[in-house]
């Protein structure tokens, strides 16, 4: 009897963990296609697209859609690559880097998490 006690704590632990992992993966997942999704409105020109990508704070912050336009048109990236993506609890930042023209970037998108949906919260563009 102990021993099917010990058996089932044991199976109970391994699936709440495998149930966490899969969770956890499944940001990670979230964020890199959000990223992705938002670097390709960026080089679109799609900048209704890339706003609603976008947290209340940061569109509060930028004032407008107008704004917004006057910001990503000239920040239409050729190409891009992130490296690495960190997501702890309801925050995530991906790091990498863009082209536009012959210039390299360095690109951070920082995340926050709200009501399960996945939103920028931070950008860092930086001539290399």
């Amino acid at each position: 009897m102990k021993n099917r006690i010990a058996i089932l704590m044991v199976v109970s632990v391994i699936l709440i963990m495998a149930l966490s992992a899969c969770g956890a993966v499944q940001d990670v997942s979230t964020v890199n296609d959000l990223g992705k999704g938002f670097m390709t409105a960026l080089r679109d020109g799609d900048a209704s697209g890339s706003w609603d990508m976008l947290t209340k704070a940061v569109q509060d912050e930028v004032g407008s859609t107008d704004a917004w336009v006057e910001f990503v048109t000239p920040r239409n990236f050729s190409n891009w690559n992130f490296t690495n993506t960190q997501v702890e609890n309801n925050s995530a930042q991906m790091d990498g880097e863009a082209t536009l023209g012959e210039e390299t970037y360095t690109v951070v998108l920082v995340f926050d998490k709200a009501d399960d949906t996945w939103k920028i919260s931070g950008i860092n563009f930086t001539l290399k």
